[in-house]
């Protein structure tokens, strides 16, 4: 009788259906993290554009937030922008053998504050050359939601997160309807359509996930 030889290469399909299982069980395990970027998110959204348009509605004849409101909602959006750095770059961290992931899952994080920060040179550059200070409330919050619609758009095709990609579509044609609504009425479409939109993906997206680990427990 010939010994069996555990060292005999695995003929190509099952060698394939290896690799897909392990990638399916990497994309569930990455993906872990994205309902807690999206319910940051739309908590920061929700309330933060709520309370800029309360506060512009203490001065209806002039567009600008005062300072208080202007920081609460800036405190708001960096919390979640710090939140969501360290949960990207922490979504490659202890899988064996995803050097690549961890690599993405860092620059993904990280492009959040680089492209906020560039947002907001952009924005004092067009002061800079004549753009009145007014516009601002309607630039920045149509700015930093298409470029929110842009990540969200790219974090779903990294974790294959359907929920992720369709929010980020919307996000992208909420930033140019919002841009059409005179203030404070931009801040309402972006609280309630854009913050209610991440919270309610947020739920979607843990359901997303955990549909997936079972189907990884079943397979497996």
């Amino acid at each position: 009788m010939e010994a069996h030889d555990d060292d005999a290469p695995l003929a190509p399909e099952r060698m394939m259906a290896l690799i897909e299982a392990q990638q399916r069980t990497v994309a569930a395990r990455t993906a872990a993290f994205v309902p807690w970027i999206l319910a940051a998110w739309g908590i920061a959204w929700l309330a933060g554009f709520l309370v800029l348009w309360a506060d512009a509605e203490t001065h209806p004849h002039e567009w600008r937030p005062s300072l208080t409101a202007g920081l609460i909602f800036a405190g708001l959006l960096v919390v979640a922008g710090v939140l969501s750095s360290v949960l990207g770059a922490r979504s490659g961290r202890g899988l064996r053998g995803t050097r690549e992931a961890s690599i993405v899952g860092i620059a993904y994080g990280n492009t959040w504050w680089i492209g906020s920060v560039a947002l907001v040179g952009m924005g004092q550059s067009l002061l800079r050359f004549g753009m009145p200070e007014e516009l601002l409330t309607v630039f920045y919050p149509s700015a930093f939601i298409f470029f929110s619609g842009i990540m969200y758009m790219m974090g779903g095709l990294i974790w294959q997160a359907r929920p992720m990609m369709v929010l980020g579509i919307w996000c992208v044609i909420l930033s140019a309807l919002g841009a059409m609504l005179v203030p404070p009425m931009n801040y309402v479409a972006y609280g309630l359509a854009g913050g209610g939109a991440f919270l309610l993906v947020a739920g979607w997206s843990a359901w997303w996930v955990r549909s997936s680990r079972r189907r990884l427990s079943s397979a497996g």
